[in-house]
């Protein structure tokens, strides 16, 4: 866990009101090439409040304008990977993936839908978002692996998210994932033990 991190959860009281979630939304990009399956991924700038330095896929907080749509999340979704990727997508294109809200410990929260989406033909992803240094197109297995190099940081959402998406393979196996998926909300529960501290998630269903 990062320095800072663990500053907070030994300064935290069970006492403490947490800070409320700001609900929020992102887009797993995702397109098939030659080599396999690859995810569009945000590398964010050192000076971010929010995350520095970790990498991230397209998304943000819900803004009023959502809130007028059918569904908000959908709308924010689409509104954010259109603002930070320039790719336009559609609301039926997002496939519901994940939902993870953050540690109860931080002092920002979010609580955040995770939806995967085909790069729509005709389009491409650049980076217009002003928050990060680059983005590009990344193997999830390369990103994985560049994580445990210790040549990027990812946030736990992100590295679950991946890890499933490296074993589906290419799109297909990623649709045949997201078909009747259930969404299972991941709240990270901090715990001490022996050597420190570690991230508690909720079992799996059986």
């Amino acid at each position: 866990m990062p320095t800072a991190l663990i500053e907070r959860i030994e300064g935290w009281s069970s006492d403490r009101v947490p800070v409320l979630p700001a609900r929020s939304a992102s887009v797993v990009l995702l397109r098939d090439v030659g080599s396999g399956l690859q995810a569009y991924l945000l590398h964010r700038h050192a000076r971010m409040s929010f995350a520095p330095s970790m990498v991230v896929f397209p998304g943000g907080r819900l803004d009023p304008v959502d809130e007028a749509a059918a569904d908000a999340l959908i709308a924010c979704a689409c509104r954010e990977t259109a603002e930070e990727t320039g790719v336009l997508l559609e609301g039926e294109a997002l496939l519901p993936w994940a939902h993870w809200i953050t540690p109860e410990c931080e002092p920002r929260r979010f609580d955040t839908f995770f939806y995967v989406a085909e790069l729509p033909p005709g389009q491409d992803a650049r980076d217009i978002s002003g928050e990060t240094d680059r983005a590009a197109w990344t193997p999830p297995a390369a990103a994985l692996a560049a994580a445990r190099a210790g040549e990027i940081g990812l946030m736990p959402p992100t590295l679950s998210i991946l890890t499933e998406l490296s074993q589906a393979g290419d799109l297909a196996g990623v649709r045949a994932q997201a078909e009747d998926r259930l969404i299972e909300t991941v709240l990270p529960e901090v715990v001490r033990v022996a050597d420190g501290w570690r991230f508690r998630y909720p079992e799996a269903p059986r």
